[in-house]
């Protein structure tokens, strides 16, 4: 049987690979990695082969999902990584990849890196344990508009939890939803939902290139944000439930309009 090992990639660019990740590549008889689940600054991954001396292939989702890419190569070689950008283990379809390798009898070893999970937070000065569930905000295709991120949402602010939004990637068609696309979406929501206790006044945080150098934070309204330019993707959004009085003082330094 072979050994899977699922490494990390961080949420910036190549170098947020650690040094054991390195090592595993270098050595690997295989290598996939993709960026379906998120992405990294251009160039990342010429610039990583070009470290470690060998080529990556990359994987759409399809090949991760239905194809079964990574096990089939499993079969043929005793040392296969895998890539991902953020934590090998934030995604649900990364967490089936692992246990479809255990049940088929690999071994499968995990190498963790920073994740939009923790970097959001941090970024906006929000305390980790007030979150309430995560959710994820899609992209409207026709009649379709689920209102569930909206209810957990809800629930969350019910309990005064903050939330984190992350926001649709559809890399095969070059669509990565910005803080002002998750800002309309949810004004959408409300309206079908019926409910007022989301509106285009309530306050929330809009993050793009979350650890990175040019990283922004900007908190405002609903209505504010979707006039704000953000730059380039990733982008995430937190809705904040009750507030301390400290993490008031840090979303006062990325409102707005702020002046000072």
């Amino acid at each position: 049987m072979g050994r899977l090992t699922m490494i990390g990639l961080g949420i910036s660019d190549e170098r947020g690979i650690s040094i054991e990740g390195l090592e595993r590549l270098k050595g690997a008889d295989a290598a996939f990695a993709e960026f379906f689940t998120s992405i990294l600054t251009e160039g990342s991954m010429e610039r990583l082969e070009a470290l470690c001396g060998r080529r990556i292939e990359m994987l759409d989702r399809k090949c991760v999902e239905d194809e079964d890419r990574i096990l089939s190569s499993l079969r043929e070689h005793e040392d296969v990584c895998f890539l991902t950008a953020g934590d090998p283990l934030a995604a649900t379809t990364h967490q089936e990849i692992r246990l479809r390798s255990l049940k088929a009898g690999h071994r499968v070893d995990v190498i963790h890196s920073a994740s939009i999970y923790t970097a959001a937070a941090g970024a906006a000065g929000l305390q980790h344990y007030k979150f309430g569930r995560t959710t994820t905000i899609p992209f409207p295709e026709g009649d379709y508009l689920p209102t569930s991120p909206l209810e957990i949402i809800l629930e969350n602010r019910e309990r005064g939890l903050h939330t984190l939004c992350l926001l649709d990637i559809q890399a095969d068609r070059g669509r990565y939803m910005t803080v002002h696309d998750a800002c309309s979406v949810l004004i959408q929501m409300a309206g079908k939902l019926g409910t007022e206790k989301i509106d285009p006044t309530t306050m929330v945080v809009g993050i793009a290139r979350a650890g990175r150098n040019d990283a922004k934070v900007a908190f405002a309204s609903l209505s504010a944000l979707l006039s704000e330019d953000m730059g380039d993707p990733p982008h995430c959004l937190i809705v904040p439930g009750r507030l301390h009085f400290m993490e008031e003082e840090m979303l006062d330094l990325f409102r707005i309009g702020r002046s000072g």
